[in-house]
C-alpha cells in the first residue's frame, strides 16, 4: 500500500478548483447579473414615475447659473428619456445680466440637450455630461477697462482666477478640479465680439463644434469650423490646461487652424493675454497670397507680387524679446533660412532685427515694403513695414534683382530708425564686375529726401545700356566704371525724376560707341545741312578712352565733359540732355588724334531732338581775318 504521505502525493497546491466550487461560483456570478440586469431595467422602466422633469429642468438651470455665474431661464422640456441613457432636451435657454438695473442678454440657446445620471436624478441632484447646444448665440462686451461681461462670475471664472495664481489644489484634482465637464457638440452657434473704446465688432458665425473636456482639470481637445465674414475658418486644439489658456497665462498648446488658402499650426507654450508664443514651433504656408490678403483685410506693400510663402520657426521669449530661431522660409519660389528678432521698446517702436540668407531677393520688392515706391506700382500708398517697426537687417542672397538688372553674391545691411532709413549694398556681382550703393533718407517712402549713391567697376556697358531702355539711339559696348550720385526730393521716383539732382562718371577703355558713325558724319557734313543721326550709317565708333561726367537738375543734364578718345580722331561733346523729354541739345566737334594728321580736319557740329534718333547739323568754319 501507498504511504498517504509519500511517493506519488505532491506536497505542491492543486491548480484547480473542485468541480462543485467552480460550478458554484459560476451560479454565483450569473445570478448577480441577472439582478444587475434586472435592477437597471427596472430603474429605467420605473424612472418616468420616480424622477420629476421638473427637478431635472431645475437642476440643469441651476448648474448652468452655476458655471456662469449669470441668471438663466429656460422656456420649456421638450423631451425627457431614459433609454438608452437619460437624456433631457431643454427650448429657449437665455442667459442674463443686470446691467443698471435693466436686464441684459448674453446668450441664447435654441436647444440644449445633456445626459444625466440616473441615481443621482432619483436621489433629487441629477449630474450632467454630454451637452448638445443646438443654434447658441453668445454676446460678448468688452468695457473701456478691458473687462469682459462674461468674465467675472461663476464656477468657471472663479476655476480660470485660480489656474491663473496657480493654485496646487486645481492641479491635484481637488476643489475646481473635482467639478465634471464632459463632452460638447455645438451646431449652428454665432459668437458676437464687441469692444466698447473701439467701437469694433467682431462676429463669428455657423459656429460647429466637438469638445472633449472631462473635468476643469483634465485636457480639452476640440475640433471647430465657422465662418468670418464669407471665409471658411477651422481650428483643431488640445491643451492639458485649458483654464490656464482662458485666462491668458502661459499654456502649453497644439493648435492648428486653416483660414482662406492659409494653413497655421502652433505647438509649445503660448500665451494670449500677451498675444505670444513663448517656447512654440510655428509654422504658415499661404497657398494664395492675394486671396489671403483680401480674405484678411490687410495688405502690405512690397507683396503685391508674392504668389504663395510659408514660414517655419521656433519662437522662444526672453524679457521683452522674441526671438524666431532656426527660421525657414520660402516665398515665391525663393528660399531663405536665419533668425529674427523682434524686441518691445517702450515708448517706442517695436524693433525688427534679422540675418537671413535668401536664394533670391527682389530689392524692389524689398523697398517697396519700406514704403518707397520705385515703380509707382499703385495709385493708393500701401502700408509699408516701417510704420509698424524700427528695422536692423543683414540680407545675403544668391541672386537677387532690381527691376531688369541682376546681380549675385549680393550682400546688404538696412537700418531704419523713426523716419531715417539706411541701405548699404557691399561689393556685389552685377553684369561681369561689382557694384556697390547706399540709399538713405527720412520720411514716409523718402518723401523728406534721400541721397542715393552707386559705384560700378568693370562693368559690361552695353548691358548697363541695353537695361536702361533708353527707347534706341547711341549706346555702349565695352567694360567700364560708373559712378551715380543724386540727391532725390519727394515720393515715387519715376514720375518725380525732375526732382532728382546730381552727378555721373562714365569711364572706360577699349569699347565702342554703337549707332554712331564717325566716318558717315564726316561724309554727309560735306553737302548737308542736317541730317538724322540714323542716315550716317551702322558702323561704330571705336575708342581707347572714354571719359564722360554729367550733373543734372530740374530733369535736365549739363554734360561738363565728354572726350571719346578714338584710334585716329577725337570726339568731345558739351551741352545739355533734358532727360525729363528724352531729348538732346549737344555741340560735337571731331579733330585728328595728331597734329600730323592732315586728313582729319576738325568737324564741329550740333546734335538735338529726340535722343533715340536726334538731327545732326554741321557747323560751319568760320573764315580767319587774313582769309
Amino acid at each position: 500500500m501507498r504511504n498517504p504521505g509519500r511517493g506519488d502525493h505532491s506536497l505542491r497546491p492543486s491548480s484547480s478548483w473542485p468541480r462543485g466550487r467552480r460550478g458554484g461560483l459560476i451560479k454565483l456570478g450569473l445570478l448577480l447579473l441577472a439582478l444587475v440586469i434586472t435592477v437597471s431595467v427596472t430603474l429605467r422602466l420605473s424612472a418616468p414615475y420616480l424622477v420629476s422633469s421638473s427637478v431635472v429642468r431645475s437642476a440643469i438651470a441651476s448648474s448652468i447659473a452655476a458655471w456662469v455665474g449669470h441668471e438663466v431661464s429656460i422656456d420649456d422640456v421638450a423631451d425627457i428619456s431614459f433609454w438608452p441613457q437619460p437624456e433631457i432636451t431643454l427650448t429657449g435657454i437665455k442667459i442674463s445680466r443686470n446691467t443698471a438695473g435693466q436686464p441684459k442678454i448674453l446668450g441664447e440657446i435654441d436647444r440644449l440637450s445633456a445626459r444625466f445620471g440616473l441615481i443621482s436624478a432619483l436621489a433629487g441632484q441629477p449630474d450632467f455630461s454630454a451637452f448638445r447646444l443646438e443654434r447658441p448665440r453668445i454676446r460678448v462686451s468688452r468695457g473701456a477697462d478691458g473687462g469682459l461681461d462674461w468674465s467675472d462670475q461663476g464656477m468657471l471664472s472663479d476655476a480660470v482666477r485660480a489656474a491663473v495664481a496657480g493654485d496646487p489644489g486645481l492641479q491635484t484634482g481637488q476643489s475646481f478640479g473635482d467639478a465634471e465637464v464632459g463632452s460638447v457638440e455645438i451646431i449652428d452657434g454665432e459668437v458676437r465680439l464687441t469692444d466698447a473704446a473701439s467701437g469694433a465688432s467682431f462676429v463669428a458665425t455657423g459656429i460647429g463644434a466637438n469638445i472633449d473636456w472631462s473635468g476643469l482639470a483634465a485636457p480639452l481637445s476640440g475640433q471647430g469650423s465657422f465662418r468670418l465674414g464669407d471665409q471658411a475658418v477651422t481650428i483643431n486644439l488640445q491643451t492639458p490646461t485649458p483654464l490656464a489658456l482662458i485666462g491668458g497665462a502661459a499654456s502649453q498648446v497644439d493648435l492648428s487652424a486653416t483660414l482662406a488658402g492659409m494653413s497655421a499650426q502652433v505647438q509649445g507654450v503660448v500665451s494670449l493675454r500677451e498675444a505670444s508664443a513663448d517656447n512654440a514651433e510655428v509654422s504658415i504656408r499661404i497657398a494664395d497670397v492675394p486671396q489671403t490678403a483680401a480674405a484678411l483685410n490687410f495688405r502690405l506693400a512690397g507683396t503685391e507680387r508674392w504668389r504663395s510663402a510659408a514660414l517655419k520657426a521656433r519662437v522662444t521669449r526672453a524679457a521683452e524679446e522674441w526671438r524666431f530661431e532656426d527660421l525657414d522660409f520660402e516665398i515665391n519660389d525663393s528660399r531663405g533660412d536665419g533668425i529674427v528678432t523682434l524686441k518691445n521698446r517702450p515708448g517706442d517702436l517695436w524693433q525688427l532685427a534679422s540675418t537671413l540668407a535668401i536664394d533670391h531677393l527682389e530689392l524692389d520688392d524689398l523697398l517697396q515694403a519700406l514704403s518707397i515706391n520705385v515703380g509707382d506700382r499703385a495709385d493708393v500708398r500701401l502700408p509699408g513695414l516701417t510704420r509698424w517697426v524700427d528695422v536692423d537687417l543683414r540680407l545675403s542672397a544668391a541672386t537677387a534683382a532690381f527691376g531688369a538688372f541682376p546681380l549675385t553674391d549680393l550682400g546688404a545691411s538696412l537700418i531704419g530708425r523713426g523716419d531715417k532709413l539706411n541701405l548699404v549694398i557691399a561689393d556685389t556681382r552685377f553684369l561681369g564686375g561689382t557694384i556697390s550703393a547706399r540709399l538713405s533718407g527720412t520720411g514716409e517712402g523718402f518723401d523728406k529726401g534721400a541721397d542715393v549713391a552707386v559705384t560700378m567697376e568693370r562693368i559690361d556697358l552695353e548691358g548697363l545700356m541695353s537695361r536702361l531702355s533708353l527707347d534706341g539711339g547711341p549706346s555702349l559696348k565695352g567694360v567700364g566704371s560708373a559712378s551715380f550720385n543724386a540727391k532725390l526730393v519727394g515720393t515715387g521716383w519715376q514720375r518725380n525724376i525732375e526732382a532728382m539732382s546730381g552727378r555721373l562718371t562714365i569711364a572706360s577703355d577699349d569699347g565702342e560707341i554703337i549707332g554712331f558713325s564717325a566716318d558717315g558724319v564726316r561724309r554727309l557734313a560735306t553737302d548737308r545741312a542736317y541730317f538724322q543721326l540714323s542716315a550716317v550709317g551702322s558702323e561704330s565708333f571705336a575708342y581707347q578712352t572714354l571719359d564722360v561726367g554729367v550733373r543734372f537738375e530740374n530733369g535736365s543734364a549739363e554734360v561738363e565733359k565728354a572726350e571719346i578718345v578714338g584710334e585716329t580722331q577725337t570726339l568731345d561733346l558739351a551741352g545739355i540732355i533734358p532727360y525729363s523729354r528724352r531729348a538732346l541739345a549737344l555741340t560735337g566737334e571731331l579733330s585728328g588724334n595728331t597734329p600730323e594728321d592732315r586728313t582729319l580736319p576738325p568737324l564741329s557740329f550740333f546734335i538735338g531732338g529726340a535722343w533715340n534718333d536726334p538731327v545732326i547739323s554741321p557747323i560751319p568754319v568760320q573764315a580767319s581775318p587774313e582769309e
